[in-house]
């Protein structure tokens, strides 16, 4: 008998519609640290922008690509009338297939991913600056506007 999977989404949680803000973490595959090449972390780092601001499926409130992991901080755009795990999917699946077209990466990503749906007594602004402060905590820079594979849009808090 195989081994029960952890669950690591809420049971009975609606993960469709704009309402929720989420923090999500993807990990590459055996959290190799691909994303460490300057190249490989700009396609990821593209499509999330392309994703946010061209086809409008999320507003984006934060990023941070670590070189074996991805941070978001997001919201599903009005207009995406499918789930988050509907979106992680159509991302991952997305930029698994760019990277082992250009870079003969396979597999990229880990089988599942991580969400947190941030609660209205928190701070999604806190939340976006623990993001982008990711480098600074794992001694990649000394500021976290040195790192080139982050963005935080301040504009989207008003």
């Amino acid at each position: 008998m195989l081994p029960k999977r952890k669950q690591i989404h809420l049971t009975n949680y609606d993960y469709s519609g704009s309402d929720a803000i989420y923090f999500v973490t993807l990990c590459t595959h055996n959290k190799q640290a691909y994303f460490q090449k300057p190249q490989i972390a700009q396609y990821i780092a593209d499509e999330i922008i392309f994703r946010a601001q061209t086809l409008k499926e999320i507003i984006l409130f934060a990023y941070c690509i670590m070189p074996d992991h991805l941070h978001l901080l997001l919201k599903l755009n009005d207009g995406y009338e499918k789930t988050l795990q509907n979106w992680v999917s159509a991302f991952k699946r997305y930029t698994a297939r760019l990277l082992n077209q250009l870079e003969n990466i396979t597999p990229l990503w880990q089988k599942n991913f991580y969400e947190h749906v941030v609660r209205t007594d928190e701070s999604t602004k806190e939340i976006a600056e623990y993001i982008v402060n990711n480098p600074v905590r794992k001694n990649i820079v000394g500021d976290w506007q040195e790192y080139r594979f982050l963005q935080i849009n301040y504009d989207v808090f008003q």
